[in-house]
């Protein structure tokens, strides 16, 4: 116990010694270290030269928040971090940011070295969004009749860009209306002004319609996602009015039109109008017309237009907007073949009608193509299709010939033509012709080099859509008949049918001539 008591009081006097001969905490002037903390702002960690202490950002920016510590960063310290609005907002010495909260921010780095002294430095940001343009709320509301094209016009409107005050500039259009049938003798405006309002002293035309637009851009360019696009129409003397239009003419590139307004009191008085419309221009104004109740009257020339008839009102200082006129050519083009069959004896040139009513077809809209092999070897003129077959198209069986006309309102009409074999097994009459007093003899005979097996023969009056003969399982026919039986002209066809489902065919001219009489 004694050692005991003897080992402590040792242990407490070396710990006194310890705590007052040592020089760990005794300020040493050579220790000091001049801190200096130095804060900066960048849309980039990389772009030294946009460094700066305020800015403004957009809502949608990233921001780089650095912090420089000299003389470096591994002197002692405690504790570093950054405010936002005296709130902690993070312990790294260069973070990231995006900051939803529109308006201005104090940003703060701290640190806290190793003697306790705290250091400080400090960065202002505003943070802006895109401007917001009423687009509601303007002068002249849009679709406003009989504003006085005399006198000065007034266009007013209003923007803001929330959290934070900024000025703002306008970029201001002010167009007249282009029309299919008229051309526009006003001058486009486009320009900037500093100010929400604009007034426009000039003269305008009568009876036109007028397109504006406003869009708004604060002082960092950032530019509204509304835009005001908005229109008015002039008026013109007293019991004057007009009319404007839109006519929907669905696919068409260009159709050629006439439109009649006969007065419903005097159909002696009337205006007659003659102009085209195409798919990017549909619009027409109809200049100065004396007020009161018409008919109206739309055609062209392409057939496959109907005809528009309806009643219209024209107000005195008023322009009637018509915007429900639909003249639709829903009609596709038509083919046929020259002899108007379907069914084609294969030949080195093919010709079809190809035609529409909606004006003509171009022939690059006119595709061919034999068993899904197109045919370039085409032409096509006066509504007339000519095709070239070459002599590789030649086939013992039945082949496919595709025809596909696009008419100018795209639509799309496809004909299909089948070529009979070009090569055939049998033998069968020719073009024959005979007195009415005569027999003809009808034959066919089968020499196919496959020993395919026949199923029927059969000679058919095709005029007449009329079997003549037909005879199973045998491969030749041969029949006298009179030719009295027949008319002065008929297309005969000789058939082949085989039992594995092939056939071929061959088709004829049978001419009957009256028989001289002796005298």
């Amino acid at each position: 116990m004694k050692f005991l008591k003897i080992f402590a009081i040792a242990a407490f006097a070396s710990l006194l010694q310890s705590c007052f001969n040592s020089d760990d905490h005794i300020f040493d002037e050579t220790e000091a270290t001049n801190i200096n903390v130095d804060v900066a702002l960048a849309k980039s960690i990389t772009d030294v030269s946009s460094k700066v202490k305020a800015d403004t950002f957009h809502v949608n920016d990233t921001i780089f928040f650095i912090a420089r510590i000299s003389p470096n960063k591994i002197i002692k310290v405690q504790d570093y971090h950054w405010l936002m609005d005296g709130q902690y907002c993070s312990s790294e010495y260069n973070f990231k940011k995006q900051i939803t909260d529109l308006g201005h921010h104090k940003f703060t780095f701290v640190l806290k070295d190793h003697f306790g002294d705290m250091h400080y430095d400090s960065l202002d940001v505003w943070i802006a969004d895109n401007p917001i343009l009423n687009d509601s709320v303007f002068t002249p509301a849009n679709g406003t009749q009989a504003i006085d094209p005399f006198e000065a016009i007034y266009f007013t409107w209003s923007a803001k860009t929330e959290g934070i005050k900024l000025a703002h500039y306008y970029r201001f259009t002010l167009n007249e209306q282009d029309f299919a049938n008229i051309d526009s003798k006003f001058t486009r405006i486009d320009t900037i002004l500093y100010e929400p309002n604009f007034i426009f002293h000039n003269k305008l035309n009568q009876f036109k319609k007028y397109n504006w637009t406003v869009q708004a851009f604060n002082e960092y360019d950032f530019a509204s996602s509304q835009k005001i696009q908005s229109s008015f129409y002039t008026k013109g003397f007293p019991g004057e009015g007009s009319l404007q239009a839109t006519v929907d003419i669905g696919r068409a590139t260009s159709v050629p039109m006439q439109l009649t307004l006969k007065n419903k009191g005097n159909f002696n008085k009337h205006f007659d109008f003659k102009f085209n419309l195409s798919s990017s221009n549909n619009n027409i104004s109809l200049g100065v017309i004396p007020a009161g109740t018409y008919q109206l009257t739309l055609s062209s020339d392409y057939s496959d237009f109907g005809a528009i008839i309806k009643d219209v009102i024209i107000n005195e200082g008023f322009v009637t907007i018509e915007k429900k006129l639909k003249f639709v050519d829903s009609i596709a083009p038509t083919i046929i073949s020259m002899t108007n069959r379907d069914t084609l004896d294969f030949a080195d040139t093919l010709q079809f009608i190809v035609k529409d009513g909606s004006g003509d077809i171009s022939s690059q809209n006119i595709n061919v193509s034999l068993e899904n092999e197109a045919i370039l070897d085409k032409f096509y003129k006066d509504n007339i299709l000519t095709v070239v077959l070459k002599e590789n198209d030649k086939s013992w069986t039945y082949r496919i010939l595709a025809i596909s006309a696009t008419d100018g309102s795209k639509n799309i009409f496809n004909k299909y033509f089948y070529i009979t074999p070009s090569t055939l097994w049998f033998t069968t009459n020719n073009d024959t012709t005979i007195a009415n007093d005569g027999l003809i003899k009808m034959f066919i005979q089968d020499k196919n080099p496959f020993n395919f097996v026949v199923d029927s023969l059969q000679l058919f009056n095709v005029t007449k859509n009329k079997v003549i003969i037909s005879v199973p399982n045998t491969n030749t026919i041969s029949a006298e008949l009179e030719a009295a039986l027949f008319d002065a002209e008929q297309t005969i066809k000789s058939t082949v049918i085989y039992k594995n489902g092939l056939r071929q065919s061959k088709t004829w001219k049978l001419h009957v001539k009256q028989a001289k009489e002796e005298n």
